[in-house]
């Protein structure tokens, strides 16, 4: 897995960009992660915590455990697990939307909560999204992201990384052998960004031009 493009850009009227992002490597095996916090009191910081904590854990575990995937996805869920119980008491009122995606040989699995979104690109340079947001009127799973972006109700989190919270991800599995660009987006750049917009700010390696109200980020990714 190599990583092609990492770009983050502070919504238009925010104090602070609230998003993070990060990426860790142990023993061939890679875990990239990226988070957006919510308007409430220090959730930028519980996102930065979040993918502090998850990437460190990763990067220091022993070989045997980053290099096999079910050792390395529990891991995984366990350094979440670890920010849920932990951290997020240090945070009383925030919260964040967080996307994991894990690659270790020919497996790789995503794990999400809230409306951060995984998808890759199609031949056309325009990105298939493969995660279900939790987030407004999709309690379902089954809406699409452009209906989803139009949906007043879309800021509404169904699930995300909170103190007040149970912490439920969704786990994903995928296939890594599949020659991909992948895409990971917290919801400035998938719901606020038109589709050609989202194409010309990857073919550009850019999103200065794209502006938000939003925080957004983008990671992309090759295997």
């Amino acid at each position: 897995m190599t990583l092609l493009l990492n770009l983050s850009r502070q919504g238009v009227g925010r104090t602070e960009n609230r998003d993070a992002s990060g990426s860790a490597h142990n023993s061939g095996a890679c875990l990239y992660v990226i988070a957006d916090g919510t308007s409430k009191p220090g959730s930028g910081d519980l996102a930065r915590a979040l993918i502090h904590h998850v990437l460190e854990c990763f990067s220091r575990a022993e070989s045997s455990v980053a290099s096999c995937p079910d050792n390395a996805l529990k891991l995984t869920l366990d350094s979440l697990n670890a920010v849920h119980s932990n951290l997020c008491s240090d945070f009383p009122f925030a919260s964040t939307s967080y996307l994991a995606l894990l690659v270790v040989g020919q497996s790789m699995v995503s794990i999400h909560a809230g409306d951060c979104c995984l998808g890759y690109l199609d031949k056309d340079q325009r990105t298939i999204w493969l995660s279900a947001p939790h987030c407004g009127p999709n309690w379902k799973g089954d809406l699409s992201h452009s209906f989803i972006a139009n949906s007043p109700a879309r800021k509404r989190l169904l699930n995300c990384m909170s103190g007040r919270r149970p912490h439920e991800p969704h786990v994903q599995p995928l296939q890594a052998s599949i020659e991909r660009t992948w895409v990971l987006a917290t919801d400035g750049f998938w719901a606020e960004l038109s589709a050609e917009h989202q194409a010309g700010a990857i073919r550009e390696q850019t999103l200065h031009g794209y502006a938000t109200d939003d925080d957004a980020t983008v990671m992309l990714l090759r295997t």
